[in-house]
């Protein structure tokens, strides 16, 4: 009934413009990524550092 698999996990970071936010974090979302922290530097043009989870071996 259980697995005793310790469950595992991969990770992403994504560098988005505001404008790309919510576009492009729903398509993550889609595909099992798990938003886990933003980090936001008001320079540049990808202000917003995106980091994102999911266990390993997910397919949707």
């Amino acid at each position: 009934m259980f697995n005793d698999k310790p469950l595992t996990w991969e990770y992403r970071v994504e560098h988005l413009s505001q404008v790309q936010m919510a576009n492009q974090l729903n398509f993550m979302g889609k595909d099992g990524w798990e938003l886990v922290a933003v980090v936001h530097s008001p320079e540049g043009e990808y202000p917003y550092e995106c980091f994102l989870k999911r266990p390993t071996g997910t397919r949707f």
